[in-house]
């Protein structure tokens, strides 16, 4: 006569169960709570270097216009303010006291004509009136940074302390501040400024 023997059936028990759906569910809450959070902020560093980039390419193109319209076209010899010539006379060449932007982007020739609002493809400025993005050469580049907009802000600054000097006093006009900032969208606002000497 044969014996055969008794197979026992291994399979999980109900405890193993239970301690495995445990230990699942805190490895899915870890997962939920630490890790996928930073994979959505992965990309926030590749917008900061673009929101650096494009600034620095603007704040390089406002810093190289002449300071005032009233300044002279020949490397700024004369500047406003400047009560005599390189002669030595006498001449009255105020610095211009409204700081308005020139809208034909081909006649930017002084920092004030940067004021205003630059968009992106796919934003938009509020109001409305932004103007499109674009280089030095008035190449759009809109479709470069399509999320981003791009504000500037100019006036005059002698103290040097981001407060606009008060019209009503005569003072030189030695400096104009320009505050710059790069909004990414959800990525971030970035602030820039920098100085314009009338020099």
């Amino acid at each position: 006569m044969t014996c055969f023997g008794r197979r026992t059936q291994r399979g999980f028990t109900l405890i193993e169960m239970i301690i495995t759906i445990v230990i699942f569910a805190v490895a899915m809450l870890i997962l939920s709570r630490f890790l996928f959070p930073q994979i959505a902020l992965s990309a926030q560093p590749h917008y900061q270097a673009r929101a650096a980039a494009l600034a620095n390419a603007m704040m390089s193109e406002i810093l190289a216009r002449k300071f005032d319209a009233n300044s002279d076209d020949n490397g700024e010899q004369i500047r406003c303010d400047d009560t005599q010539d390189l002669q030595g006379k006498v001449i009255n060449n105020p610095c211009s006291l409204n700081l308005v932007a020139t809208t034909d982007r081909q006649q930017f020739s002084i920092v004030d004509d940067y004021i205003g609002c630059w968009q992106g493809k796919s934003a938009h400025c509020d109001g409305g009136n932004g103007r499109a993005l674009s280089n030095a050469l008035g190449d759009s580049i809109a479709a470069d940074y399509s999320h981003f907009t791009v504000t500037v802000a100019v006036f005059y600054d002698n103290n040097l302390t981001n407060t606009p000097n008060p019209i009503a006093v005569e003072t030189p006009h030695n400096y104009k501040r320009i505050n710059m900032v790069v909004d990414s969208g959800r990525y971030g606002r970035y602030q820039f400024a920098a100085y314009r000497g009338n020099y």
